[in-house]
């Protein structure tokens, strides 16, 4: 056994004696509060004003405890029922004036169609002569997919540009990205 391992072993069975005989029991002493002079009732040391001699301090600027008052009277008794948001929002710019009559009813907007989800998985990359070729999955289908290539007429590859490959939703014309990983 080396000196090392024999002093770490002599401070755990220290430690180990310090946890099992150590007095647990708490402190039955109370403790009060001290009591401080404030700074604007110093008194010069040349005074006559008379101090405790016990604590030295001036009994007339000694500290008090307050005692605890409830919240409706600190805020009122309408603050606690009032909606009070702790992060709220707040606009930056002014609303913008409407171009229809204050009395006219504007009809609501329709719905816009709610975005096609992406059906492809990402599988892989390839370069070939500054060329990528992507190769993507939907369900069981694996498909490899060049720049301009149109999938099944509903997707249109816009742009191979590692990191990213951009899709054409062709029935909206809406773009949308896969993140295929840097070009190394």
């Amino acid at each position: 056994m080396k000196t090392k391992h024999a002093v770490m072993a002599v401070a755990f069975i220290v430690c180990a004696g310090l946890l099992i005989f150590a007095d647990r029991t708490p402190p039955d002493q109370v403790v009060e509060a001290a009591s401080r002079a404030v700074r604007g009732d110093a008194s010069p040391a040349g005074s006559t004003n008379s101090t405790n001699s016990a604590n030295g301090t001036n009994p007339a600027a000694a500290a008090g405890i307050l005692a605890l008052r409830s919240r409706t009277e600190l805020f009122g008794a309408d603050a606690s029922s009032a909606h009070h948001e702790l992060f709220g929002s707040m606009p930056w710019a002014p609303p913008l004036p409407s171009m229809a009559a204050s009395d006219a009813q504007i009809p609501p907007l329709p719905p816009l169609p709610g975005a096609m989800l992406m059906p492809f998985t990402y599988l892989g990359k390839k370069s070939s002569d500054g060329v990528w070729e992507v190769y993507l999955a939907r369900g069981d289908e694996t498909l490899i997919v060049h720049d301009q290539t149109v999938i099944d007429s509903t997707y249109r590859v816009e742009s191979i540009k590692p990191p990213v490959l951009t899709l054409v939703y062709l029935p909206q014309k809406t773009v949308q990205t896969i993140d295929i990983g840097s070009a190394d």
